[in-house]
């Protein structure tokens, strides 16, 4: 099959899994699907990494130095010869105890090399002068008469931090693929780098479809979508409110996809006389599949390709644009972004907190809220309110989305799930 190729499959079809009706789509094929030939976008930029921050590394930086750059002192202490960790603390104690010549902090030179009998008092982060063998900490040690008697000689290399032991110079630091957040740019700051090479931002345009928006009804799902597109590897133009009109749709399609990687449309979808996206975009000389997934909300949706352009046309139902996003859009964006494999957020396992029957034969997405933790610390879940793709309540009063298999009819109290917060991050609480 031709890269890029789309993979048309009969929607009356019977799928084993899916049992609600024949025809349903797993998610995991439509995702394959959808990522079927989807490659980066070409292009890159360099940036200093504080003005890289969220944003995709295209080449893997390597060290401009060692980390640490030379011998330090993990411990305020004392420096020892290697001579002197023969000896035994009574031996020590008896007057062979090492001679304490000078001290040592962070950010001064480590000064001439210490020989058996003799000490330095290194701080915390201080090079360690050469012939140091170890660092005794000092609450270890007892000072007589300018001399360290250590109460327990340390072995060799003990509260040393080598030269090079973290990172040598030269040394790849990050891979490509690598979204940049605090963590990254740490460790770019003190292996001295102080430009990346970043994969261009992905151009996605945005419209909503539907001659219903409008005063009657507000669209709220372009400003939901827009907020979730609103990410440092994105470039977003908001092309609004499309009316069901099918030129003015092919027209539009048509001119997005002369300068974008992707075009993101809700509504238009479900198969009605006045759903007219998929029929326009092939009017524009596109290509373009319907599925049905399995999967609830969210069952219609339709992607294509006009040009270079990918496209994807989600439900019109809010929940439903929302999931069809997460499930699906956000894997796509990711693909095209240059992101590592795997590189997004990963689900936490949870109890549910009381039990709900279900409809079985599509795999399902609840809008649940945390309302406690196990005596393990799991979370304990349920339900945010009443169901319903075109609830908005319920979603905003959630934590995150449950996540519910394809042939589940009831849930117990007490049962494994998977669930998808809303919050992630460095967030501890």
């Amino acid at each position: 099959m031709p890269d890029g190729t789309l993979i048309h499959t009969p929607i009356h079809a019977p799928l084993a899994c899916c049992d609600e009706e024949p025809g349903l789509l797993p998610v995991a094929e439509a995702r394959a699907r959808l990522l079927h030939g989807a490659l980066p976008v070409a292009g890159e930029e360099v940036l200093a990494p504080t003005a890289a921050l969220g944003r995709l590394l295209a080449a893997a930086p390597r060290s401009a130095r060692s980390l640490p750059p030379f011998d330090q002192s993990a411990m305020d202490g004392y420096a020892l010869h290697a001579a002197d960790l023969a000896a035994g603390a009574t031996d020590l104690a008896a007057g062979a105890a090492p001679l304490v010549l000078r001290r040592i902090a962070a950010g001064d030179p480590p000064g001439p090399a210490i020989g058996p009998g003799e000490a330095v008092r290194v701080l915390t982060g201080a090079p360690v002068p050469p012939g140091a063998a170890a660092v005794v900490m000092e609450e270890h040690v007892a000072l007589r008469e300018g001399r360290v008697e250590p109460r327990r000689p340390p072995r060799p290399g003990t509260n040393i931090r080598r030269r090079g032991e973290d990172l040598a110079e030269g040394d790849l630091l990050l891979a490509p693929g690598t979204r940049l957040d605090a963590r990254h740019l740490a460790l770019l700051a003190a292996a001295d780098i102080d430009q990346v090479a970043v994969r261009r931002r992905v151009r996605v345009a945005l419209l909503s479809n539907g001659n219903e928006l409008g005063a009657a009804i507000r669209d709220s799902n372009r400003p939901m979508l827009a907020a979730l597109l609103a990410r440092p590897e994105i470039a977003l133009t908001d092309l609004g409110v499309l009316p069901d009109d099918p030129a003015a749709l092919a027209a539009a399609l048509a001119e997005a996809a002369r300068g974008h990687d992707l075009i993101l449309a809700s509504g238009g979808i479900s198969g009605s006389d006045a759903d007219h996206l998929p029929g326009a975009l092939r009017a524009a000389g596109g290509e373009v599949e319907v599925l049905k997934l399995a999967q609830k909300p969210g069952k219609p949706l339709a992607h294509g390709r006009l040009g270079a352009a990918r496209c994807l046309f989600l439900p019109g139902n809010p929940l439903a644009a929302l999931v069809g996003f997460l499930t699906l859009g956000r894997p796509l964006l990711a693909r095209l972004a240059g992101a590592a494999e795997g590189a997004g957020p990963a689900p936490v396992a949870a109890l549910a907190a009381r039990g709900f029957a279900r409809k079985p034969g599509r795999e399902e997405f609840l809008p649940a809220r945390v309302i406690g933790q196990d005596a393990s610390g799991l979370p304990l879940v349920e339900p945010a309110g009443l169901f319903g793709s075109a609830r908005l309540v319920p979603l905003a009063a959630a934590d995150g989305l449950l996540w519910v298999p394809a042939d589940i009819a009831q849930v117990r109290p007490g049962d494994a799930l998977r669930f998808h917060p809303f919050a992630a991050g460095f967030g501890l609480a």
